[in-house]
């Protein structure tokens, strides 16, 4: 979508319509109603004198975001609300910023693939990759004395942001091959095949037994053949992308493609080992502004000279519509009978109107029980 007058109104229309529905949803969401379960337990802003962050379960800049919700009004609304405007306001200055011309292309793929995924079920993680996206100039301009102590604040909220630490390397890779991400990809696949990463980690590092735990409880067994293949199909569109780039010669001034290299090695991880497949969540804004700008790029040259690029460009766009629709319809009935992934989200209720959805609370209840907590 390229902007043609009036965009600064639909601009903020769009935004507030996102947060209102986000905040105002009343227990939509998994995540959501696990921390609509404790809100009451944690403190307010004169309590955490007195709290035991050491023994706490999350980590202690959750427990202080929660306290300000609490003191302004003790109601989990507010929570939601000030997440919503947190994440969303985020998520949309990044796109204008690094997407200037076709931010609402961004958006849209924003709203249709990752909204309801930040916003009602990775609350914590969300606000660490809306502090990565806060810091994106420090990053690529290597300005580490302001990059650094913003990792710091995020491992503060979620373990997970510790990816964070290890993006900085991504940028010795200047202009990444898809030469290059091919041969990475299939070493990594065969290198984790033949050795048992994660417990070489753990026994390295020789970590205290509830951390081994928590690690050890959240790491999946080894994929098989389709959940291969789905990832590949994850990954494929990244590669066209980085393929056209290469072939077109296409540059900006932020350009992400180092990042991309990233993402390259948590797919082949994520293929084998499915904890990586939780840090892809930090990828997600730089792909969804990568893919777009690419895209337009492309869009840009005569049909009749690139016919190929032209369809390699839809061929990616489809199967990127692919993988939202896995994810939404993927099959949960482990968690409970004829569950889909929407149904984490559905059926959606407001704060304005509440309703309790009987099959939506049971299928939580046991998904959650399903699901390990990272």
């Amino acid at each position: 979508m390229v902007k043609s007058g009036g965009e600064k109104g639909w601009y903020y229309f769009s935004l507030v319509v996102l947060i209102l529905f986000a905040g105002l949803r009343y227990r939509v969401g998994g995540d959501t109603l696990i921390y609509m379960s404790l809100f009451y337990e944690w403190p307010k802003l004169d309590e955490l004198k007195y709290f035991d962050f050491a023994t706490a379960t999350y980590n202690p800049l959750w427990y202080i975001f929660s306290a300000i919700a609490r003191s302004i009004y003790d109601d989990f609304t507010t929570l939601q609300i000030m997440h919503a405007i947190i994440v969303n306001c985020t998520f949309f200055w990044f796109f204008r910023k690094y997407c200037p011309k076709y931010y609402f292309s961004a958006i849209l793929l924003y709203y249709i693939s990752y909204f309801c995924y930040f916003n009602m079920e990775v609350m914590r993680e969300s606000l660490c990759i809306c502090v990565l996206l806060l810091s994106t100039s420090f990053l690529m301009e290597k300005r580490w004395l302001l990059y650094f102590p913003m990792c710091v604040i995020s491992l503060f909220i979620h373990y997970s942001a510790a990816i964070m630490l290890v993006l900085p390397f991504l940028l010795l890779f200047k202009r990444p091959s898809w030469k290059w991400e091919v041969l990475i990809l299939l070493a990594i696949v065969v290198a984790v095949r033949i050795v048992n990463v994660p417990m070489l980690v753990l026994s390295l590092f020789g970590l205290n037994r509830q951390l081994t735990w928590l690690i050890g409880g959240y790491i999946e067994e080894m994929r098989n053949v389709m959940g291969i293949i789905s990832e590949l199909l994850h990954y494929f569109p990244i590669f066209i992308f980085i393929y056209l780039r290469e072939k077109h010669l296409i540059t900006e001034k932020y350009d992400f493609s180092p990042l991309m290299m990233g993402t390259v090695v948590i797919y082949a991880l994520a293929m084998n080992i499915g904890v990586f497949s939780r840090f892809i969540n930090y990828f997600v804004p730089f792909i969804l502004v990568y893919s777009v700008n690419t895209i337009y790029r492309t869009l840009y040259w005569k049909f009749r000279d690139y016919q190929v690029s032209y369809l390699l460009c839809l061929v990616a766009f489809l199967v990127m519509g692919f993988n939202y629709y896995y994810y939404y319809g993927r099959d949960l009935s482990d968690a409970y009978p004829n569950a889909r992934g929407y149904h984490i989200f559905y059926p959606y209720s407001s704060v304005l109107n509440p309703q309790i959805d009987e099959y939506h609370e049971r299928f939580i209840e046991n998904y959650r029980d399903v699901a390990i907590e990272f």
